[in-house]
């Protein structure tokens, strides 16, 4: 009986990696040349397991097993993931473009910000012209006052930091997530908050 080999790609990040791939392999070596070449997201991957198996079959279930309960963010068969999962996946490995905290920033003292997506949003940036964003709630409790904000991101921006992700991806990702009642448009222009809005959070609480 051949070996057969269950494979998991992890892109290293914290606080914990993030599985973009599970799949099987009787030939790894060509299995991961053949990655290299056509998958967009290939150079991401900076970690990879290998669990050497029994049979094709057996491996087959167990990477079935994977891919359901562990969601890695590329696999496409069997996968749980919707396209705004996907979507937003990718921008965690884009984590480090938006963990400064401005306030922190301008005393010159770079604080590590706390931040989630809330949602995907069609915005009105102009006429006939809209942006896709993500909707990011920015949280910072460094020595100054508690400071909650709201940012903007265009998703394109993933094809120009980290993931770096085709823009044709994007796209298709965008256009189904449309589809399955993922995006919302609830908010009314994109900009960047003021230093009002900065602020006013903590002006709120403490009213």
């Amino acid at each position: 009986m051949s070996e057969c080999w269950l494979y998991k790609a992890y892109h290293c990040m914290e606080p914990s990696d993030k599985l973009l791939y599970v799949g099987i392999s009787d030939t790894p070596a060509d299995r991961m040349n053949q990655h290299g070449r056509d998958k967009w997201w290939w150079h991401l991957v900076n970690r990879i397991e290998w669990f050497k198996t029994g049979s094709r079959d057996d491996t087959k279930r167990l990477e079935s097993k994977c891919i359901i309960e562990q969601k890695p963010l590329f696999n496409k068969h069997e996968s749980t993931l919707t396209a705004g999962a996907v979507l937003c996946g990718c921008l965690e490995l884009a984590d480090h473009a938006f963990r400064d905290c401005p306030l922190c920033v301008s005393a010159c003292r770079f604080n590590r910000v706390n931040w989630k997506i809330k949602c995907l949003c069609t915005v009105d940036v102009a006429e006939e012209l809209d942006a896709h964003c993500f909707e990011l709630q920015m949280r910072c409790e460094a020595s100054h006052p508690l400071l909650v904000w709201t940012h903007l991101v265009p998703i394109y921006s993933l094809n120009l930091c980290g993931p770096k992700i085709p823009e044709a991806v994007l796209a298709g990702l965008w256009s189904e997530a449309v589809s399955n009642g993922e995006v919302g448009e609830d908010i009314p222009e994109l900009r960047n908050p003021t230093l009002a809005e900065h602020f006013w959070p903590v002006l709120y609480e403490a009213s």
